[in-house]
């Protein structure tokens, strides 16, 4: 018999979600899955954690995301902190970006090993009761109304079937879910082979600073700062190498040839060769069967981009999957992840595309105008602010999501838009907002009224279990005259806003609450009756 979001009960599965891949894409989606109490497992066909540092930058939208999960506080304990991006155009000075300005609490970009961030990742996991398996490889699957039955084997023994509710391929670049689904991955690779070095350098400049050095040659420098006085060094446009890695002394030589000082290399922990890509697929979403991260799209690591659009990936669907997969919701929910990411992924291909070319310019004319127009835009306020909220992942916002509520009105955060941390009060007194909605669950944000009697209204008593009521706004002030109907905010689990409106005008809030949980009209549901709280308000944070 069908459940009511159409799918059958998944009663004689083994699990509810099979991921595959652990990266840290696939690792944030279990833990969220694991969190919310849908059976989860993991696999994947390595031996471990990734031995070497791979993707390092984690920026502020991914640490607030991380906040979300009750973690930053361990990033930020093993990381550098990185403050600034530095371009340089033949030595002299082109865009100085201030990562402050992107207007989270986490003004900058945390540089930390890859294997740092898995096993942070892992014993998430493990607190959650659940684990890794490791070796074991996905050879195929099938699927149909009734749930997915994957064909995978365990290194050194048979292949033997997981029966599970949904699938999500978080397998990478070269992801067996995407192949086994028929999807073209479309894009193109860039020329020549990248070069990637973990060092230490002989000079003096800033640790908590990027420096990109562009060169009228095409031949540029990228320099991340690692904890330990270890820089991460790219050197792009390196050759054709067939994959050889580069030893220190080839490193040494490249660095010569385009750093616009003698800098010394020495002391490496890690000598890589890669070929950059940039490639996406047109489809999420395969009826049960879901791709996030690299597996449905690749870019170059120009701003360090890669990682972290993964990760949202996996936060954004993690809480849809979590409702459709108990029940609480209609499958047309999981829709809304790839209509939602992928016009995210659209923008960060054209961002880390546009970083590539401005970096390995060569025309006269076009390094010329580059070198002019650059400095002087970025001296703007404004344009720094878009720039860095921009790198930060900050601006990344959902205005033409079918789940949001578009209201037309002046002022923010809009519906659709991330929703800065600020400080609430609710039954369990103050708190920042990230850490109640670590719930899980929906928050409304309402100003200037008591949110226990507010949550106990006829109009939200049907929404009580999905549904956290707290006191506060995102101005800092009170934003209503005494006696009169104070602004509401109803606020999605991964932080954005879903729709707004006010205590005695609700039609936009509870229109978004029963298209999501099937509530049945209540009769006269847009208004809410409470009464105003002449108390102070709590301030924002972010």
């Amino acid at each position: 018999m069908k459940s009511a979001n159409g799918y059958q009960a998944s009663a004689h599965s083994d699990c509810q979600v099979l991921v595959v891949g652990a990266g840290p894409t696939g690792l944030v989606l279990a833990a969220e899955l694991l969190a919310r109490g849908i059976a989860t497992r993991i696999v994947d066909k390595s031996d471990g954690v990734v031995l070497e540092t791979r993707a390092g930058g984690i920026h502020a939208r991914t640490l607030e995301v991380f906040d979300l999960m009750g973690l930053s506080e361990q990033f930020l304990e093993r990381g550098q902190v990185v403050r600034r991006f530095r371009f340089y155009s033949d030595g002299k000075s082109l865009l100085n970006l201030d990562l402050s300005r992107s207007g989270s609490r986490f003004g900058f970009m945390l540089d930390i090993p890859q294997h740092e961030t898995e096993t942070l990742l892992r014993a998430r996991i493990a607190a959650l009761g659940g684990r890794v398996e490791q070796g074991v490889e996905l050879l195929t699957f099938d699927q149909d109304e009734a749930g997915v039955t994957a064909t995978v084997q365990r290194r050194g023994s048979e292949a033997h079937t997981i029966t599970a509710d949904f699938l999500v391929g978080c397998d990478g670049a070269h992801s067996r879910v995407r192949q086994e689904l028929g999807l073209a991955f479309q894009g193109h690779p860039y020329p020549q082979d990248w070069l990637l070095a973990d060092v230490r350098l002989s000079w003096d400049r800033p640790e908590d600073e990027v420096h990109a050095f562009f060169r009228s040659d095409g031949q540029p420098l990228i320099c991340f700062p690692m904890r330990q006085h270890v820089w991460r060094l790219v050197l792009p446009y390196a050759g054709d190498r067939d994959r050889r890695p580069p030893t220190l002394e080839e490193i040494q030589q490249l660095v010569d040839l385009r750093a616009p000082e003698r800098v010394t290399v020495s002391d490496p922990t890690w000598l890589a060769t890669f070929r950059c890509h940039r490639r996406s697929t047109n489809a999420y979403r395969r009826g049960r069967v879901l791709l996030a991260g690299d597996a449905v799209h690749i870019h170059s690591p120009a701003g360090g981009q890669g990682m972290n659009t993964g990760i949202m990936d996996a936060h954004n669907l993690a809480w849809k999957l979590t409702l459709v997969a108990s029940d609480r919701a209609a499958e047309w929910l999981l829709d809304t992840y790839g209509e939602e990411r992928g016009p995210v992924a659209a923008q960060v291909l054209a961002l880390t595309h546009m970083l590539v070319r401005f970096g390995t310019m060569s025309h006269p004319l076009k390094c010329g105008l580059r070198d002019t127009i650059l400095p002087a835009a970025s001296r703007l306020p404004a344009v720094q602010r878009r720039a860095a909220r921009r790198m930060s992942q900050v601006q990344v916002a959902y205005p033409a999501s079918r789940l949001t509520r578009p209201d037309g009105a002046w002022g923010g955060p809009r519906p659709g838009d991330r929703a800065p941390d600020t400080l609430v009060a609710g039954c369990a007194g103050r708190a920042r907002l990230y850490e109640v909605l670590r719930s899980g669950r929906h928050v409304l944000l309402v100003s200037g009224s008591d949110p226990a009697g507010i949550s106990e209204s006829p109009a939200l008593r049907p929404y009580r279990d999905v549904l956290v009521v707290v006191g506060g706004d995102f101005a800092g002030r009170r934003l209503t005259l005494r006696g009169r109907p104070g602004p509401v905010h109803l606020i999605r689990p991964d932080g954005y806003i879903a729709a707004r409106g006010r205590l005695d005008e609700m039609a936009a809030v509870l229109d978004y609450l029963r298209q999501l949980f099937g509530t049945a009209d209540l009769g006269k549901p847009h208004r809410i009756e409470s009464s105003v709280d002449a108390g102070p308000e709590p301030a924002a944070v972010a």
